[in-house]
């Protein structure tokens, strides 16, 4: 019996990648203005998550993602334009499923970058890392249904729409939304990419 391709990424130095205009890079302190002002933008977080109140709560945020890359559970990188630079959000691969080779993306982008192709751009290169050194045959995006951008997005870069999980999210208005979960394939990638 073949064996499945192996994945190549080991955690060990944090990956860097590039795209026309981004520099994805690891969440450092040095960046705890520009990401508290994304993170704290509540129409940002209106779908993520609670809206950072203090810098200390992104210092927080910041120390618990490195830790996470540490005990080799998550990779989240920072969205940093380069000219002018500054970090403008961030895109995250978790859940990362080795046997069944599968893994969730999530992302966020500043407000005043939206509409420009950021966030379509650093999701483009973050797949393919993710297909080609992570080796993964699924990435699943799960978002709020009503959440346009993100289920644009979503279909922009080639995911399908695999179902909605009624009232599955609790959002700072006190109501349960449904999510809208969206899959990837491998194959679906190749072909597109």
């Amino acid at each position: 019996m073949a064996r499945a391709a192996q994945a190549t990424f080991s955690f060990g130095a944090f990956p860097i990648l590039r795209t026309e205009r981004l520099d994805l890079l690891e969440l450092e302190p040095r960046f705890v203005d520009d990401i508290f002002a994304v993170r704290s933008d509540p129409e940002v977080q209106l779908y993520n998550s609670v809206p950072h109140q203090t810098r200390d709560d992104t210092f927080r945020f910041i120390a618990e993602q490195r830790e996470k890359y540490v005990r080799e559970s998550q990779v989240i990188w920072a969205l940093a334009l380069r000219a002018p630079t500054r970090v403008v959000g961030s895109v995250s691969v978790f859940d990362w499923d080795r046997y069944h080779r599968r893994a969730s993306i999530g992302y966020e982008l500043a407000r005043d970058q939206w509409g420009k192709g950021l966030a379509q751009e650093a999701l483009h290169e973050v797949l393919r890392f993710a297909f080609d050194k992570m080796m993964l045959n699924r990435i699943e995006i799960w978002t709020a249904a009503e959440n346009q951008w993100s289920v644009r997005l979503a279909q922009r870069l080639g995911f399908k729409r695999d179902g909605t999980l009624r009232k599955r999210i609790l959002e700072d208005d006190g109501q349960f939304h449904d999510c809208a979960v969206f899959g990837l394939l491998r194959a679906d990638w190749s072909i597109a990419d």
